[in-house]
Formats: structure tokens, C-alpha cells, sequence
């Protein structure tokens, strides 16, 4: 006898090595039971191939350069893919959320939640989560003494988060026409330990009234703080501020100017602030604007919402939106080179609310 290491036979189907020992001349034959076995076999063998490969992209979209990845929000869960509108992945399936950061190496993916079991009674804030880009569970993140948190951004180590938060809430009033008041801030967290401080603090809060503070943001270097002042969904400007909370720049310079200019993030040079204007009827559009900060002059750039900066300040990453005004509006994701003659070319559909990150010089 010998031993048969090589295929079953072409008819069989099945290319696996077995080790059968038969006799010269013999015609082998699979039982319908062993055809069972070696094609349940084959098909473990193709699922834990596809599960691989899609750990690996995961895991290989996660080790790119920061600058070439974007997250970004599509039909209430967080998504990450490459600048150029490859290499989609989910990273939720639970809905509810929004305002991602995306961590300056990469790897994480920081956003809020509003789902059920999120948000605080009677506030309608939720609250802060963490993902890795390659995959796997989300874990809530908890804040010393902070009931509530949206709007996280890494600082440039990556170490910590800012955000807006809310703590000592109260009710005023009957039950049918209380009213909630809270204390917002503007914290910095340590995302290990938990351990928070407030940079800017506004005690007694109307919650109905607007938000205070919104969409916080680190400069490259981690020494300011730019934040959206929002007194309704159609006013308010952003402020920098230093770590502990000393004003240093707003715009518009004059609190009684509309013209609303919301989610600010300041360029490597320091000086250029990236922004945009929303739109405030069907006959306006949003509008991305730079502002200089040393001026104040306001530059256009482009129409579309929520910029950001990809491509380490190469390039922006923004939002524009159809039908907005509809019950069939819908956004999708365009990049526009930040380069004489360049024009804005779409990336990724059904998408909004786009993270990048930039590091430090």
C-alpha cells in the first residue's frame, strides 16, 4: 500500500490534502456522509477567510496615515473610510449618533450618543463614546462629575478629550411646565482615568434656551481652545480661548452680529480659522469660510458645511446637503485641495458630520 497525499479528484470538488491510504489501482469514493464533512469544512475554512480579510482592511485602514482617513456620521451610526471614498467600515450599529473625533494617530474614533439609555432625564443630552477604527466595541466613557457630555475632540496626544458637559441639573417649576436649568462647560477629561477639569463653566443654564458652549476643538499645538457659542439655531458665533479659559480671539467681534459662524478649527500656522455659515432659508446657502485671525477679515472659501481639516491642513473634507428643506434631504461628503484652481470633487454619499485630524508641526 501507499500512502495518497495528494487532491481528492476533480470530481469530487473538495481540494483538500487527506492522507487516505489506498491501494494501486483502487477508485476512491466519498459516502454521501463524507461529502458532508469535507464541504461543511470548506465552507468554516471560506468564512474564516472572509472574517480575516476583513480584519485585516480593518486593521490596515487603521495603520494609515491619520491624515487620509475621515470619520463621519450616515443614518445615525459612525463610519471611517479614506479621504478618496475608499475603504468604508461601520463602526456602530445602535443608532443615535453623531459629532465624531477622530484620534490624531488614527486609531480611535471618540462621538456622542443620544439613544435611550443615554440620554439624561429631562436634557436631551447623551453621552460620550469610544471605538477603535479597525473594529470591535464601543465603550461609554465616564467623566468626573459630568451627567452628560457631547461634542468630544482629541488634543493632539491623543491623551484627552474636550467636550461640552453638563452637571448639577435641576427642575424648576410644575411638573407639565418645569423648566431645566444646568451647569455647561467646556471640560478637558484624561479619557484613562477619567479625571475632569472645567475650562469654562455657566452655572444655572435654561436648557430650552440653547446650548452655551458646542463643538469644542484643541488647537494643533493643544495650548487653545476654539468653541461655537450657540444662543439659537440661527445666531451665535466661536471664541478661542487659552487652557484656562481667558478669552483671546471672537468672531464676529461684535456679540450683536446674526451672521452666525459656527465650528471652528484653527490651521497649523496658528492664524487661519476654518468655519462655515449655515444656511438659513432655501434661497441661502451654507458657506466655508477661512478667517484670519490676526485681521479678522473673512475669506470664502466654498459652499458647503462642516469642514474640516484632512491631509495634515492639505485639504478640507465638508458636508453639502440636497433638498434641504425637504423630508428627502441628504448630504454627501466632497474634498476640495487647498491649492490655487482646485475645485471640490464628492467622495462619499449619504454622509455627514466628517471628522479629520491634523498633527502637530
Amino acid at each position: 500500500m501507499r500512502t495518497y497525499r495528494g487532491v481528492i479528484p476533480a470530481q469530487a470538488g473538495i481540494p483538500v490534502n487527506t492522507g487516505f491510504r489506498i491501494k494501486s489501482g483502487m477508485t476512491i469514493r466519498l459516502s454521501l456522509e463524507d461529502f458532508r464533512v469535507h464541504f461543511c469544512l470548506i465552507l468554516f475554512i471560506i468564512f474564516a477567510a472572509v472574517a480575516s480579510i476583513g480584519c485585516i482592511a480593518g486593521h490596515a485602514l487603521a495603520s494609515e496615515s491619520a491624515g487620509e482617513m475621515v470619520a463621519f456620521v450616515r443614518q445615525g451610526n459612525i463610519w471611517v473610510a479614506r479621504v478618496d471614498g475608499t475603504g468604508e467600515r461601520r463602526l456602530t450599529d445602535f443608532g443615535a449618533c453623531g459629532g465624531p473625533s477622530l484620534s490624531p494617530d488614527g486609531k480611535l474614533v471618540a462621538f456622542h450618543c443620544r439613544g435611550e439609555g443615554d440620554i439624561y432625564p429631562d436634557t436631551g443630552f447623551g453621552q460620550i463614546y469610544l471605538v477603535e477604527t479597525a473594529g470591535g466595541e464601543p465603550r461609554r466613557l465616564k467623566f468626573n462629575g459630568i451627567l452628560a457630555a457631547e461634542h468630544p475632540a482629541f488634543s493632539p496626544d491623543g491623551k484627552t478629550l474636550v467636550f461640552v458637559g453638563l452637571s448639577e441639573v435641576r427642575k424648576q417649576g410644575k411638573e407639565d411646565e418645569a423648566q431645566v436649568f444646568a451647569t455647561m462647560s467646556v471640560s478637558i477629561a484624561d479619557i484613562q482615568t477619567g479625571k475632569t477639569r472645567a475650562v469654562l463653566r455657566h452655572k444655572n443654564a435654561m436648557l430650552d434656551a440653547g446650548y452655551i458652549y458646542s463643538h469644542p476643538a484643541f488647537s494643533p499645538d493643544g495650548q487653545l481652545i476654539l468653541w461655537q457659542q450657540s444662543g439659537s439655531d440661527v445666531s451665535g458665533g466661536f471664541q478661542i480661548t487659552d487652557l484656562k479659559g481667558k478669552a483671546l480671539f471672537r468672531f464676529p467681534p461684535k456679540g450683536e452680529d446674526p451672521m452666525p459662524t459656527w465650528g471652528p478649527s484653527l490651521a497649523l500656522d496658528g492664524q487661519s480659522v476654518l468655519c462655515y455659515s449655515p444656511a438659513t432659508s432655501d434661497a441661502s446657502d451654507d458657506t466655508i469660510y477661512v478667517v484670519d485671525r490676526k485681521t479678522g477679515k473673512m475669506v470664502e472659501v466654498t459652499t458647503g458645511a462642516s469642514p474640516v481639516f484632512v491631509r495634515n491642513g492639505g485639504a478640507i473634507v465638508f458636508e453639502r446637503w440636497t433638498n434641504r428643506w425637504t423630508d428627502k434631504a441628504s448630504s454627501n461628503l466632497w474634498i476640495l485641495e487647498l491649492k490655487p484652481g482646485a475645485t471640490p470633487r464628492r467622495i462619499i454619499t449619504d454622509a455627514s458630520e466628517p471628522a479629520g485630524t491634523m498633527l502637530r508641526k
